[in-house]
């Protein structure tokens, strides 16, 4: 007993030197402290009791809906992995425990939550599993560059400098792992032989880690060989990012009674989505608390919305986000015995690789 509380004093003990803890709170604070400086926060809240409620509440089962059809679009990145099909119920569980993770720890320590779980709970090694996430990761943002590149030719002018910048980087980092891809998918053998050249300047240990987990990563990432499959995860990624994403938002605008003409509030509602999704694209606080708020504010203020409104408004949409997804990660925690600092092992990279299978 005593051994164990020492080990979890010394895990937290590292947590709090860990300087990507407190870049994430610092985030969020900046973020808040901008968003409701010069806003009424009791006509925020007067304008969050005037919400609809039946359309609040109406954006619950559409954010779960999210979580469900990144589990089925995982089932298709994945599908190299096994001999089967992965079963959907432990890729929705992995997916709604990572969620829940990086909810509730900071600077997206809960990333490898996912794969971790996956491999607890199936025969796919965790790693290999990682390839496939890498994998949904550029398709994602892919998919957020598209979108804001065509909302940065409806508005440009309009659009704030950081949205600029961060769709330039954003849609540049996008470029990086899809180069990656493409290279190892084109010449497999001769995209890791340059690797392993280019990491002989690091130690042998180092350099053995890496090699093994892109060895397993390319496992991943052939998940997408063949016409079907990768037809699959493109119409869910198009159903994801152009329907069931952007839905919230537009309910939101709607539940607030933010009057615009219909092509406006379609304008109004995918330009949020993209705010969002730069915003919370940097690791921050748990949940994207105060960068959420901050982004549905900026986006909103380019179709006149009150800053008041719009900081309800994120209030709300977030919320309806935050709480389901957090519930759901939770039970699935309570299902699997699984345990924060478990998870927080290979975020830190302290984890030793049988952690994840």
């Amino acid at each position: 007993m005593t051994t164990r509380i020492a080990s979890l004093g010394k895990r937290a003990l590292r947590l709090a030197f860990d300087w990507r803890l407190w870049v994430g709170v610092a985030l969020p604070v900046a973020a808040i402290l901008y968003t409701v400086h010069d806003v009424n926060l009791r006509e925020v809240a007067t304008h969050i009791g005037d919400a609809n409620v039946w359309l609040v509440l109406a954006m619950v089962p559409m954010h779960v809906l999210a979580l469900y059809l990144r589990a089925l679009r995982w089932r298709w990145l994945a599908r190299s992995l096994s001999a089967k099909p992965l079963p959907i119920r432990p890729l929705f569980r992995a997916t709604a425990l990572g969620f829940m993770a990086i909810n509730v720890l900071p600077f997206r320590l809960g990333e490898l939550a996912r794969p971790w779980l996956l491999g607890r709970e199936t025969e796919v090694r965790g790693s290999a599993a990682l390839g496939t996430l890498v994998l949904e990761r550029v398709i994602d943002f892919t998919a957020v560059s598209i979108m804001a590149g065509i909302l940065l030719l409806v508005h440009t002018k309009a659009m704030p400098s950081w949205v600029r910048s961060g769709a330039a980087i954003f849609g540049l980092f996008s470029l990086i792992p899809v180069a990656a891809i493409v290279a190892l998918r084109i010449d497999e053998t001769g995209s890791l032989g340059l690797l392993a050249g280019l990491l002989r300047v690091f130690p042998d240990g180092v350099r053995e880690r890496v090699m093994g987990l892109v060895t397993e990563v390319c496992r991943g990432l052939a998940g997408l060989r063949g016409f079907h499959a990768t037809a699959q995860v493109l119409f869910q990624t198009l159903i994801l990012w152009g329907i069931v994403l952007p839905a919230p938002f537009l309910l939101g605008l709607y539940a607030f009674s933010i009057d615009l003409p219909p092509s406006t509030m379609i304008l109004a509602t995918f330009t949020t989505n993209v705010f969002v999704a730069l915003a919370v694209a940097a690791p921050s606080a748990p949940g994207f608390f105060g960068v959420f708020h901050f982004a549905c504010r900026e986006a909103l203020h380019l179709f006149g919305v009150p800053s008041a409104v719009a900081v309800a408004y994120g209030t709300l949409v977030h919320i309806t986000y935050w709480l389901p997804v957090t519930l759901i990660g939770g039970v699935v925690a309570a299902q699997t015995g699984a345990r924060l600092t478990e998870i927080v092992a290979p975020g830190l990279g302290k984890a030793p690789s049988g952690d994840h299978r």
